[in-house]
């Protein structure tokens, strides 16, 4: 499968992965269409919606006719996005909007999991999709119960549904408070972070390679109604990138805020999964590796910061 001139639907396109997901799908030809709330997207026909309720996303996308769905958008991802009722509307129900709106084209759809399905895991554990879904935070839970009403439906209405769950996706476009351009702004600027003691152990995927996990998901035979994982599974300890990122700014001595403030309640100290399922599937492997992630991404933050 190709997707040149196939007609690509993607939810989410103005946020971090889905910014750069619409640029790679514009090298391959697609015509691109983005459900957004009145932006101005080049070469991508939008769908503005003015909310991302259920009952205005199903209105705006009947009738449309799709060959893939790459659904990213999700409410909760930014730390203030913590409202029950809304990470059950915005992920659940969004999603069962968006599988009944476009089921008439049949479309494949790719749905953007989390690792925060999971339950916790143990050192030194790599989490493969066998692992219980039973997340610490609501945010992880509204995603699980995505991925099972959307494969539901998506069966029934004879839909190809596919959840890929990207472990610790980083790179330049991301938002301001993620660890990396947080660290590299307050250590450039010359102010101490403040961070938890660091030994959270994270699967670091830089942003190009999960856009490439997404793209293969769309051109592969995969087992529909079925979820994949897109990590390394390679451990780094948050303690360790906070490192990496004072060494490529020439700061080693820094004080690096280390134990300046607790865990939060809901933060797993292991997250490191299996990349097994999805190699063997479509032969993806991470490119770019950390510390030449880390570079590009510091390099990144101190400019916007300087804009």
């Amino acid at each position: 499968m190709s997707l040149g001139g196939k007609r690509v639907l993607v939810t989410g396109a103005t946020g971090f992965l889905g910014g750069a997901l619409v640029h790679s799908l514009k090298s391959l030809g697609a015509e691109i269409h983005a459900l957004a709330r009145a932006a101005q997207l080049s070469g991508t026909k939008v769908l503005t919606v003015s909310s991302y309720s259920p009952e205005e996303v199903y209105a705006t996308l009947a009738g449309t006719s799709i060959d893939v769905v790459f659904h990213l958008g999700a409410y909760g991802v930014k730390p203030d996005e913590r409202d029950h009722e809304l990470l059950l509307r915005g992920n659940v129900e969004v999603t069962a909007a968006i599988v009944q709106a476009l089921a008439p084209s049949r479309p494949r759809m790719i749905f953007a999991g989390s690792c925060a399905e999971y339950a916790p895991g143990v050192a030194p554990q790599r989490m493969d999709e066998s692992h219980a879904l039973a997340p610490l935070s609501v945010y992880g839970a509204a995603k699980a119960a995505a991925h099972l009403c959307g494969c539901a439906m998506a069966r029934q209405l004879g839909i190809e549904f596919v959840t890929l769950r990207p472990f610790g996706i980083y790179g330049p476009g991301e938002a301001r408070h993620r660890l990396i351009p947080y660290l590299a702004r307050a250590l450039a600027a010359g102010e101490t972070p403040n961070l938890t003691p660091g030994e959270q152990a994270r699967d670091w995927i830089y942003v190009d390679d999960a856009v490439e996990a997404f793209v293969r998901a769309a051109l592969v035979e995969l087992s529909p109604y079925s979820a994949y994982n897109v990590c390394s599974g390679v451990p780094v300890s948050v303690a360790e990138v906070a490192r990496m990122v004072a060494r490529t700014l020439g700061k080693e001595d820094s004080d690096l805020g280390l134990g300046r403030t607790s865990y939060r309640p809901d933060e797993p100290r292991w997250v490191v999964g299996d990349p097994k399922r999805f190699f063997d599937a479509t032969g993806w492997t991470p490119k770019v590796e950390l510390g030449e992630g880390i570079r590009r991404t510091v390099e990144w933050a101190v400019s916007e910061a300087q804009s």
